[in-house]
């Protein structure tokens, strides 16, 4: 089990919490590592086949010479198969496959075979297209493209320890380099990521150009005149140190975003950090679903203004989730705050999740969060523009698209979760996220730190440690109290105090083997209510506990309209374990009123908090945000009608 880091802050002088590497977190069983295995075992095979049937492998086949014809798919798929080759490199370090490894290598050798003499490689431009390259970096993807193969070739690198890609990745990287810069040309891509690539290949080389270049490319945006478009849709309205909201393309500001920390740990920019700092606000106080979804607009896939959130047309593409928490991730690592977690949380276990079946071979691109059997053509048409398309029947999983950039980015955070649970400062251990198994974690004054860890979560709040190893001083142990926690108590050598929801309870003490420490986060159902701006859900709430979202599916409620359900002081709202359903739930199941047909056919979309006239009751089983569309297509909402009393 290799024990290279996933981001690796070892060096980064200016990075508060350093993570843990994976190789030294063991998920032992439990909600994640059911849906790691599924993945590892199931889901990159299904990728490959993908990959493969959609022509994606033949276009390496065809840049290298080997096959004649034309490029097949969107000029933007060489991206697919780096982020598959970044999601196999991790699965490859935690368990070896024959298998996996196989087909591994035969990327890796069509990838060498396509790169040109001078460190360029992008299969859509090669052969006739040549002469085309870097055309127009504001919408054909290139220099994205090629970071998700730096940020691949890093991944393999480390998982195991072979340079056969890193030795591309390089020459990639030295290409880009000669290309762009003060002295080259100043265009940064349309679809940020190669930042991101550049600052960890600067880590993992130690070669400072490469941050030099990360820095550039992010300076470039709001240049004036525009080195882009000078749209708010590809984050190019103004310089990035002065952007004041979360504007345009959900994912590219998720990535834009994250990149400003990352470069903020290494060059000490106090700028770059408060600007992504002031970006994440707009974003998640203001512009973000209760699920941690992003980018509530079909039009651009993009950021609506401040509290336009409206369900049925939320775009929420399951990649800005997956954006979202790698940059909460860099931003905990920058400051130490619990709301970076307590979002990154959020985001995982509900909107990233939501995007991929249990099985690990069928994928959510959009997730609204109330939908109908029948799709209307705007539906329709929506998503037809983005390339995730839909069934007849409704909103329903696929197992691949056009534009097929969620699958494989789900994969490889599924793949690399260990690499985010734990962080490690100065004296102290920090447990951001509640993974049964152990932890092995160095702390950076040369001392180590053992932890086993039990739970059941996020269907219990009970998580027990026990201290294996610890150092012959005083240290610290950091655990996060979730916001929703409150209430929460931990105890420590027969010692129980309440502690702080929305903060790390911090333990500093002698840590004898076989500590025992117990953490009790109350797992009570909560009902949770919007901002009053959020017009689409006056007079609704969502129903919550711990830290998953929940929703209602017709395939609950044969005999009900979803629609005609009202929530009430006696619903009387109770966890119900139901290990046969979807692999183990825990469901909520209570009491709903029913409005009358006149009423309900319009309450869901005009509901302004009045008191709509009911017919008796009918019996309300809510199910996790992330299980819903495993079964029969019908109809889905997260936000209730509510009258009280």
């Amino acid at each position: 089990m290799n024990s290279a880091a996933v981001v690796d802050l070892s060096n980064s002088p200016h990075a508060v919490v350093r993570p843990v590497a994976p190789g030294w977190v063991e998920i032992s069983e439990g909600f994640w590592a059911e849906r790691i295995l599924a993945m590892r075992g199931h889901g990159l095979a299904r990728q490959f086949e993908q990959c493969e049937v959609t022509g994606r492998l033949r276009n390496f086949e065809r840049a290298a010479g080997r096959l004649t014809g034309e490029f097949e798919g969107r000029y933007y798929n060489d991206s697919d198969v780096y982020k598959w080759l970044e999601a196999a490199s991790y699965a490859l370090a935690r368990a070896p496959s024959a298998e996996l490894q196989s087909c591994v290598d035969r990327v890796i050798d069509l990838i060498r075979s396509a790169q040109r003499p001078d460190g360029y490689i992008n299969t859509y431009f090669s052969g006739s297209r040549a002469s085309w390259r870097y055309r127009n970096l504001t919408d054909e993807h290139e220099l994205y493209c090629m970071g998700h193969l730096i940020q691949a070739g890093v991944a393999h690198r480390r998982s195991t320890g072979s340079d056969r890609l890193f030795e591309v990745v390089v020459r990639a990287a030295d290409h880009i380099c000669e290309t762009f810069g003060p002295e080259g040309r100043p265009e940064p891509d349309g679809h940020p990521e190669i930042e991101l690539a550049m600052v960890e290949l600067a880590r993992e080389t130690g070669d400072s150009v490469y941050l030099r270049q990360a820095v550039f490319f992010l300076d470039q945006r709001g240049a004036d005149p525009p080195n882009l478009s000078g749209l708010h849709y590809h984050q190019d309205h103004a310089p990035v140190r002065e952007q004041p909201n979360a504007d345009g393309h959900s994912v590219r500001l998720t990535y834009l975003a994250a990149a400003m920390a990352d470069a903020a740990m290494d060059t000490g920019e106090a700028e770059l950090l408060e600007a992504s700092i002031r970006l994440w606000e707009s974003a998640y106080e203001r512009r973000a679903y209760v699920t941690g979804g992003l980018g509530s607009r079909y039009q651009g896939e993009a950021f609506g203004a401040d509290y336009e959130l409206p369900n049925d047309r939320a775009y929420a593409e399951t990649c800005a989730a997956v954006g979202g928490i790698f940059w909460n991730a860099r931003l905990l690592a920058a400051t130490g705050d619990a709301r970076y977690a307590d979002w990154s949380e959020t985001a995982l276990y509900n909107g990233a999740l939501v995007g991929v079946s249990p099985d690990g071979a069928a994928y959510f691109y959009a997730n609204p969060l109330a939908t109908d059997p029948q799709p209307t053509p705007d539906d329709q048409q929506g998503l037809h523009s983005s390339g995730a398309q839909q069934t007849v029947g409704g909103h329903q999983r696929q197992p691949w698209y056009d534009t097929a950039c969620c699958p494989p980015n789900i994969a490889r955070l599924l793949l690399s979760l260990p690499g985010y649970a734990y962080g490690v400062s100065a004296g102290a251990l920090w447990v951001h996220h509640f993974l049964p198994g152990r932890v092995e974690a160095a702390l950076p004054d040369g001392d180590s730190m053992t932890l086993q860890v039990t739970t059941r979560y996020p269907w219990d709040g009970n998580v027990d440690l026990v201290v294996e190893e610890a150092p012959d001083r005083p240290v610290e142990l950091r655990l996060r109290v979730p916001s929703w926690a409150e209430g929460a108590s931990v105890e420590a050598n027969g010692v129980r105090e309440t502690v702080e929801a929305g903060a790390y309870a911090v333990l500093r003490r002698v840590w004898p083997a076989g500590t025992s420490v117990h953490l009790r986060l109350p797992m009570d159902v909560r009902l949770v209510a919007s901002h009053p701006r959020v017009q689409a859900n006056r007079g609704r709430v969502a129903i919550a506990r711990g830290p998953l979202v929940y929703c209602i599916e017709s395939a609950d409620h044969p005999e009900a309209n979803v629609d005609a359900l009202v929530l009430g002081p006696d619903s009387d709202l109770q966890p119900s374990d139901e290990p046969g359903l979807l692999g183990g739930l825990t469901t909520i199941r209570g009491s709903a009123g029913v409005a009358v047909k006149s009423e309900s056919d319009e309450l869901y979309s005009r509901f302004q908090g009045g008191r709509p006239a009911l017919t008796g009751s009918t019996a309300l089983t809510a199910i996790p945000y992330f299980a819903w569309a495993n079964r029969a297509p019908g109809a889905m909402r997260v936000w209730i009608p509510y009258v009280d009393g």
